[in-house]
């Protein structure tokens, strides 16, 4: 136990030594880092206190230095704006043997560029130095560059101010649908001239010369009237070069150098252009006209008499007034389309030419005279359609109708390409619709009431057709291709209108159109009834009054059915077909008591009992009788038959149908007379009062309207 305790103090006394002696090394390495550090301290002293004497010997000189710097920046920028200065002076020495010249002989860009740094140099005294000398000079300089400028422009522009050859309008005319790229064809101006009038434009407008715009405008305005009037002239001209009939435009001639040139390929291309274009009213014009001067249609043999008034003919008392011609209808309808297609290759150019927030306005400018002098023709037009029809042409009213059509079809081009037009140019294009309908209106209300005075006219002493029912259903057959066109003018019709009411609901708006034209159809047809009723009964015959009206109402229906009148009519009088067939067969029995004069010798109370007959002894009073019997038969059908030989019934069909009826309607009867009578002896005479056998009846009655027919 002592043992261990005396090792354990030995342990810690080994222990303490050992921490004696670090702690000895420990306080000899301490005192050598404070000898360090005070070492250090003294460094950084002596350091700071030779910075400070450096800078205060080195301060001064780097100031000084600055200012030099800064002494040598001033005066170089000052050189500078000098130099800068020094150049305004000396710009119009420079530019003026180039600004003096015309833009076009030393090249627009060069000359831009001269322009440019005069403007500069106006700029940079009015901003500085507006009392300068210079000013003058170098202002007078810049204003006569602008009026070359300006006069480059404008002489370039009347340079190339030519109608655009009317063989280029036919051809645009022939396409079908007109974009930008087929506009874009159409070389106004060469490419070069187009850059460089842009350029001179962009310069122009930058300055403020706002006159271009409107020089700009009155040129191109002009030129487009010219290619108008070129196109115009061509067409006439051409017409007469290869002996076009008045009225009708043939393909043109070869009126151009370049035309001469053409091999006749090209040459028949050409014709055809022309053609297409020119067959736009003949359709609508003459398509029906010369088939009704015939005959019903679909019956070769229907042959009418009395004279019949042909479209645009002239009447008694219209000798030298002036009428309205296919010819010039047809130009119209070419002008209309060519102004689109002109006025928009016109709108490509100005996109090209004018700064964009004007191209608008300038092309309202352009259009505006173009745009007047269409509407002016077209009023001119509708007034001759109004003359005509005053004087009682009323087939005018197709033509005017061929313009409607035409320009109302045209009316969704023009108003895409005026879309951002004013309303007073836009307008001008609706006021030709507006004229043309109103002209239309009042042209149809016209044809109503003509239809009851035209009945005034002299009646036919044959009993044929009457005038004004073949001139009203000619001229409401050529209405069918109009249906369309007619519709928003016959809807103002508030009666018209009302017919409608019967139609189901949601048809299309080709069914209404029909369905209106209908309606007026209808209208003339009530009138014209009316008419022929009234007026028959001037006629003293009863039976020439039942054939008059018979021929008429037959030959109202039979063109009713050959055309597509009848389902148009059909769609508001479902009746129609039965009312005019009743009619018919109303006259056809009032026509038949014509032979109430014969058949009073055929079926008499009064007479010859057959015991007596039989027996052979008739007596002188009975004798007489028979005999008063045949002679007054044979003087009635004597007379029936010269009288009727000079009825007229132009229709084959009616006229043979009606001849039927009489000899089914007389022959039984005077057969049965004849057997009764013909070996009778009532007389020593025979042939004096049998002086007819049944055949020969037969053969008088089947001469029935021989005459006139």
């Amino acid at each position: 136990m002592i043992e261990q305790t005396i090792e354990k103090r030995m342990d810690v006394s080994r222990q303490l030594e050992k921490e004696m002696s670090q702690l000895r090394n420990l306080r000899e390495v301490l005192s050598r880092s404070g000898q360090v550090a005070t070492n250090v301290s003294s460094i950084l002293d002596s350091f700071e206190h030779r910075l400070a004497r450096l800078e205060t010997t080195i301060l001064p000189l780097y100031q000084q230095t600055g200012n030099l710097q800064r002494r040598q920046l001033n005066t170089e920028k000052t050189l500078q704006e000098l130099d800068y200065v020094i150049s305004f002076y000396n710009v119009a020495g420079q530019v003026e043997a180039v600004v003096k010249e015309r833009p076009s002989s030393i090249g627009v860009p060069q000359y831009l560029e001269a322009m440019n740094r005069l403007a500069e140099t106006c700029k940079f005294f009015e901003q500085n130095n507006p009392q300068s000398v210079e000013i003058e000079n170098v202002t007078s300089l810049f204003e006569i560059g602008t009026d070359l400028l300006s006069k480059e422009f404008r002489d370039e522009l009347k340079k190339y101010q030519k109608p655009v050859p009317p063989i280029v309008t036919l051809e645009l005319l022939e396409e079908e649908e007109v974009s930008e790229d087929t506009i874009s064809g159409v070389e106004l101006m060469p490419p070069g001239v187009r850059e460089d009038l842009r350029a001179i434009a962009t310069w122009l407008d930058k300055h403020n010369n706002t006159d271009r715009l409107t020089v700009y405008a009155k040129l191109r305005s002009d030129a487009l009237s010219q290619s108008l009037k070129a196109l115009r002239d061509f067409q006439r001209s051409s017409s007469i070069e290869r002996g076009g009939a008045p009225g009708s435009l043939n393909s043109p001639g070869p009126l151009r150098a370049r035309v001469a040139k053409l091999d006749s390929t090209s040459k028949s291309r050409t014709q055809k252009i022309s053609n297409r274009a020119n067959r736009m009213l003949q359709k609508a014009i003459t398509g029906h006209v010369s088939s009704r001067r015939q005959g019903s249609p679909g019956n070769a043999s229907y042959s009418l008499h009395g004279s019949l008034t042909p479209p645009h003919a002239t009447t008694p008392g219209t000798v030298g007034e002036e009428g309205l011609e296919d010819s010039d209808v047809e130009l119209y309808l070419n002008q209309v389309t060519a102004l689109h297609r002109l006025a928009f290759a016109e709108l490509l150019l100005s996109q090209q030419l004018v700064p964009e927030d004007r191209v608008t306005r300038t092309f309202e400018l352009i259009l505006r005279d173009p745009m007047d002098q269409l509407v002016a023709e077209g009023e001119g037009l509708a007034s001759q359609a109004r003359r005509s029809v005053g004087r009682g042409d009323h087939q005018a009213v197709l033509s005017v109708l061929a313009m409607l059509r035409h320009v109302t079809n045209m009316q969704p081009e023009y108003d895409r390409l005026l879309t951002n037009c004013q309303t007073s140019i836009r307008s001008k294009f609706a006021a030709i619709i507006n004229m043309l309908q109103e002209t239309c209106v009042r042209a149809l209300e016209g044809f109503v009431e003509s239809v009851k005075s035209d009945g005034e006219r002299a009646l036919p002493k044959d009993g044929t057709v009457h005038e004004v029912t073949s001139n009203a259903l000619i001229f409401t057959e050529q209405l069918l291709e109009y249906a369309v066109t007619l519709s928003p003018m016959l809807q103002r019709d508030p009666i018209l209108s009302a017919s409608l009411s019967n139609l189901p609901r949601g048809i299309d708006l080709s069914l209404t159109a029909k369905a209106l034209l209908g309606a007026y159809i209808k209208r003339v047809l009530v009138n014209l009834g009316l008419a022929l009723v009234s007026r028959s009964e001037a006629y003293s015959d009863a039976t020439l009054k039942a054939i008059f009206r018979l021929n008429n109402y037959n030959y109202i229906l039979k063109t009713l059915h050959s055309s597509e009148l009848l389902n148009l009519v059909a769609l508001v009088e479902p009746q129609c077909d039965k009312l005019y067939n009743d009619q018919i067969m109303e006259q056809k029995r009032l026509y038949s008591q014509s032979w109430s004069r014969v058949l009073h010798y055929l079926v008499n109370h009064e007479d010859v009992p057959l015991s007596v007959i039989q027996a052979g002894k008739l007596r002188d009073k009975e004798r007489q009788l028979v005999k008063d019997k045949f002679a007054g038969f044979n003087k009635e059908m004597e007379e029936m038959s010269k009288v009727q030989r000079s009825y007229s019934i132009p229709d084959r069909e009616l006229r043979e149908s009606l001849k039927r009826d009489n000899m089914e309607y007389i022959l039984p009867k005077y057969q049965a007379f004849y057997d009764k009578y013909v070996n009778v002896a009532f007389t020593k005479n025979t042939e004096k009062y049998i002086k007819y056998s049944p055949a020969d009846v037969s053969n008088m009655v089947d001469k029935f309207f021989d005459v006139a027919a």
